[in-house]
């Protein structure tokens, strides 16, 4: 059964005329409504004329940007990135979200394959060695649609494909440095690891560079000061908050996030624990709420708008390359340097907006 423009609207909450000036690549739209547009169009399946116009000559101008939630404050940048990025080549960008589901994931990249985009730019929830998800991740590079390949760009990390891009950083790198920070600058003996999920393969890596920076600093890995969560803010506040409520020997606090960071920010001020006389804490990622907490949250500077805006550059270099008729590039894994931003959770009285440690 097919789906009106107006069942779209009413799914976006939107008016008929604001659906029709994003399916029409109108810049008078917000980026607010055009992000509620374009995924009302995916979760509905709604398929425009212009669309199935694509279809037949095999090029849509159209790219699926598939990440893991948009509340997640790091895609705010990547996502300016890549659509500015994407703009200036005349492609429209499509945002569908996961939810950390590799089912859901899986269902989006057939769907975007199957119906309507030239390329995927792709933050992968795909974590686990079981045989569906190697076989899904083993397939991203043979996605075809009327036998021409759909390029897939991955960011944050390289997936375990040695033929799909990738844009990143050095995630276990730079775990290493920031514990190794606060280990070295702050003098920190006995730190807590607030974590995202251990199956994912960001938090493997994170926790491999935690890990390393214990052993070579001569400092013992404790598994009770390691603490899995699930990237909000909550998430890092009920952590402390439970931890704090059985001790308070730990001297600092890495987290794999800012947004949990911030949690813990707050459990601190709440159970009066001194940010940074009696516990240093370092975020990750350096959102712009890092800078605008109290105390300011030091944290890892990940170039996030780079990040989407050479994604999508590389998508484009690809998407040129297979029109022209050329063979297909080889694969590049771009990756991104961070630095280290520090700020009044680690340094008392630091009244610098910022300072960049290199290593």
């Amino acid at each position: 059964m097919s789906v009106s423009i107006k069942e779209v609207a009413s799914r976006a909450g939107v008016s008929i005329s604001t659906v029709s000036r994003v399916i029409n690549g109108s810049k008078k739209v917000s980026p607010l409504l055009k992000v509620k547009v374009e995924r009302a169009i995916s979760e509905t399946n709604y398929s425009t004329n212009s669309i199935a116009r694509g279809l037949k000559i095999s090029k849509t101008k159209n790219i699926a940007v598939i990440i893991t939630a948009i509340s997640r404050t790091f895609f705010t940048d990547v996502l300016e990135g890549i659509s500015k990025e994407a703009e200036e080549h005349g492609y429209s960008v499509v945002i569908a979200e996961t939810y950390d589901s590799i089912e859901k994931e899986m269902y989006l990249v057939d769907y975007f394959v199957s119906q309507w985009v030239d390329g995927i730019i792709l933050a992968s929830s795909a974590y686990g060695n079981g045989l569906k998800v190697r076989k899904y991740l083993e397939g991203l590079d043979k996605l075809d649609k009327k036998g021409a390949r759909i390029p897939v760009i991955t960011l944050e990390y390289p997936i375990n494909n040695k033929n799909v891009d990738a844009v990143a950083i050095d995630n276990e790198q730079a775990a290493y440095e920031a514990v190794t920070y606060l280990i070295r600058q702050i003098h920190c003996k006995n730190i807590l690891h607030i974590c995202i999920p251990f199956e994912h393969y960001l938090g493997q890596e994170r926790m491999a560079g935690f890990k390393r920076a214990l052993e070579e600093n001569g400092l013992p890995f404790v598994q009770e000061n390691v603490v899995e969560c699930d990237y909000t803010s909550y998430s890092g506040y009920k952590a402390v908050k439970k931890i704090a409520g059985q001790r308070r020997d730990f001297d600092g606090i890495f987290c794999d996030n800012d947004q949990m960071a911030v949690g813990v920010l707050k459990a601190c001020e709440e159970l009066h624990i001194r940010i940074p006389e009696d516990v240093a804490i370092m975020g990750n990622d350096d959102v712009f709420v890092a800078s605008v907490v109290s105390p300011s949250l030091s944290s890892i500077h990940v170039p996030k708008y780079e990040m989407g805006a050479l994604a999508m550059k590389r998508l484009v270099e690809v998407l040129s390359a297979i029109e022209e008729g050329k063979k297909y590039p080889k694969r590049k894994v771009l990756l991104l340097q961070h630095q280290i931003i520090e700020r009044e959770s680690t340094v008392k009285d630091n009244r610098e907006s910022l300072k960049y440690l290199f290593w």
